[in-house]
């Protein structure tokens, strides 16, 4: 482990506490970070706290937020990096700045589109918390602080004196939902995302500062010193205001009729949609003091300075890895802060686990001089790993996402996960639900009613377009048009032939990535649609084939007034389109062409009286009239216009003479 993260070992015999390094990582703790919440704990007899707050409560739309650190020389420290970075990493993820580290979550303006909620303006607020809190104590009296977190949520109301928390915020409130989400999901995203990793580091190391304070250990004056001096050599915060973060998503609409664009109209969703927050650890709700084995007053209850030697404290030497999200050419966000308030928690005695091994080790031993981030993640990558079960290969590999974790490029810094059986069913749990998500995602990418641009909730919320071309065709006629889809039975050999050879040369009309990194794609060729998954890593792979057929309409005529023979025919279309799926087996069987490329053309005449007449001649050689039939308006948007003709009246054709063509024809055919 790296010198920086090592575990503190109780040492009953004398009465003493000391550092020493450790292998596990359960037992791992940030020095920086314990140094500076120690001087946190014994000067303000509380944790650290970030809030980034808007200077203008009143005007939230277009305020600027003021970073707010309590103690204030907390800025720019290590700790004040963490819960900045952490809070304003949260915020983005909720306006959807970011892809999700979780394959599935949704964003506030995800869940807000995804309930209808998109026109409603509304504020709120989210902080970290921690949940739980425990020290444990394995045999050789090493211990083990533990956290749960998660994230809180609470809608809020802009009054006289600023924003204000509403009496109760509904459980599918897009805030909630969101909350909810991350907190099932945190100690995943701690796995992939550094920042979030370190604001668990932190909060392990406030439990442990809470810990020795409230026991009454005499703390050797290391501590204080080397917390002064990465205060005292922290340089002063550049940019205490930040904008607002804002995301805005917009929705364009083109009308389309009879093959002209008739209207055009494009907006913004520009409802303010505020989350504010923070950190909040709350161990004052724990009592973490271990009463019998640590009094207060026992004499020789010190940190022994001995533990410290050759350990870097100092700002130069930080021992974390997090990227710099925030930049001043990125719009600011609205959240609020970061309290780790522990005293809500009332633990009165660490837990002794005799079950755990030995954690830690000594100075000169080989854990000490070893640091194994570096390798473990070389090991993963490479998969050299001999001892370790396919399957937990397999788990590390989803765990450690190239595409979601950003974690992997701490290098020698890196440290492994939880080993413990209960951390790693919760991982396998969680990873397993990523899994089946997938599965559903590939059986409905395969399926005729998959719809580009529409692609349902089961894909992320960036699938679904917000342009969108109304021609006039109705939900049901996509759904018939979808059903058209005839699926070909292709063997091996075809699809190597697709895959090596004519894909690509291709263009695909469909190319979208998920949060995991699997790409689905969507080639048109002729009449022919292939669909095709790549998972990431792998090679792409042929998951359907369809035909493109027309689907079949129903020609009969709508209930209304009866059309006269004596109507003059105003205006009249040719359309073609595709010919129907079984209209095309019919052909196929008769002929055995295998052709794909059949066509069928129809007339549609319409009245002066605006009755609307659609004529054609079938495959088999019957023709039919129909009047006012069902659907029309559908077939010909699905349908393509090959000529037109306006004012026909002056040709003096009627409906009368119409039916004495088509009459004719029929008897000429029959």
């Amino acid at each position: 482990m790296p010198p920086d993260c090592d575990g503190a070992r109780i040492v009953h015999a004398s009465r003493s506490i000391r550092v020493a390094p450790t292998a596990e990582p359960a037992a791992a703790v940030n020095l920086e970070y314990l140094a500076l919440a120690l001087k946190v704990r014994r000067e303000s007899r509380r944790e650290p706290l970030f809030s980034l707050d808007p200077v203008d409560p009143k005007n939230v739309e277009t305020t600027a937020q003021k970073k707010r650190f309590e103690p204030e020389w907390l800025a720019g420290t290590s700790v004040g990096d963490v819960m900045f970075q952490a809070d304003y990493f949260l915020k983005e993820l909720a306006l959807g700045e970011y892809t999700m580290p979780v394959v599935g979550m949704l964003s506030v303006f995800d869940w807000s589109e995804a309930m209808g909620m998109q026109d409603q303006p509304w504020a709120g607020r989210e902080w970290f918390v921690v949940k739980k809190a425990e020290v444990h104590m394995a045999a050789d009296k090493t211990l083990v602080p533990c956290v749960k977190m998660g994230v809180e949520a609470r809608e809020q109301v802009v009054t006289d004196a600023g924003l204000k928390d509403v009496a109760i915020t509904s459980p599918t409130h897009p805030l909630r939902r969101f909350a909810d989400a991350f907190t099932r999901n945190f100690d995943l995203i701690a796995e992939r995302k550094s920042v979030i990793f370190h604001l668990r580091e932190l909060a392990k190391a406030s439990v442990m500062a809470k810990f020795l304070v409230d026991s009454g250990a005499r703390i050797d004056d290391i501590w204080t010193s080397s917390a002064d001096e990465i205060v005292a050599n922290t340089a002063p915060e550049m940019h205490p205001e930040i904008p607002q973060l804002w995301n805005m998503r917009g929705l364009s609409r083109i009308r389309l009729e009879h093959g002209k664009i008739v209207d055009m109209e494009t907006g913004c969703v520009s409802n303010l949609h505020a989350i504010y927050g923070g950190v909040e650890f709350g161990l004052d709700r724990f009592e973490l003091a271990q009463r019998h084995a640590l009094r207060p007053g026992v004499p020789g209850v010190s940190m022994q300075q001995a533990g410290l030697q050759g350990m870097q404290l100092g700002p130069s030497g930080r021992p974390m890895f997090m990227p710099q999200r925030f930049q001043l050419t990125q719009r600011g966000e609205m959240p609020q802060g970061v309290d780790l308030d522990l005293d809500k928690f009332n633990l009165s005695e660490v837990e002794s686990f005799a079950s755990l091994p030995a954690l830690s080790a000594e100075t000169d031993s080989a854990e000490a001089r070893t640091t194994s981030g570096k390798a473990f993640l070389h090991s993963l990558r490479e998969g050299t790993y001999n001892s370790i079960k396919e399957e937990d290969l397999q788990l590390l590999r989803s765990i450690y996402n190239p595409t979601m974790a950003d974690r992997l490029e701490e290098g020698e810094a890196f440290i492994p996960p939880n080993p413990s059986l209960s951390y790693v069913s919760k991982m396998r749990s969680l990873v397993s639900e990523e899994q089946a998500l997938f599965k559903k995602r590939k059986i409905s990418f395969c399926d005729r009613s998959f719809m580009p641009g529409n692609a349902g909730c089961d894909f992320p919320r960036s699938w679904t377009s917000g342009f969108k071309v109304d021609n006039g065709c109705s939900p049901e006629a996509l759904k018939r048009m979808n059903s058209a889809l005839v699926e070909l039975q292709v063997d091996a050999t075809f699809q190597q032939a697709l895959l090596n050879d004519i894909l690509p040369t291709a263009a695909p009309e469909f190319n979208k990535c998920t949060e995991d990194g699997h790409t689905f794609r969507i080639y048109r060729l002729g009449n022919l649609e292939v669909r095709t998954i790549q998972e990431l890593g792998g090679s792409e792979a042929v998951g359907v084939v369809f035909s493109l057929r027309a689907p079949s309409w129903n020609l009969s005529s709508r209930e209304g007034k009866p059309v006269r023979d004596d109507e003059k025919i105003a205006r009249g279309k040719i359309y073609a389109e595709a010919l129907d799926a079984e209209s095309a087996r019919q052909l196929d069987s008769k002929w055995s062409s295998k052709r794909l490329d059949y066509c069928h053309f129809y007339a549609v005449l319409e009245t002066q009286e605006g009755n609307v007449i659609v004529c054609e001649k079938f495959p088999d050689g019957s023709t039919i009239m129909a009047v006012n039939p069902q659907g029309v308006q559908d077939r010909n948007s699905m349908a393509k216009l090959l000529a037109s003709a306006d004012e026909c009246e002056a040709m003096d054709v009627t409906v009368g003479k119409v039916k004495l063509v088509q009459i004719n024809h029929h008897q000429k055919d029959g």
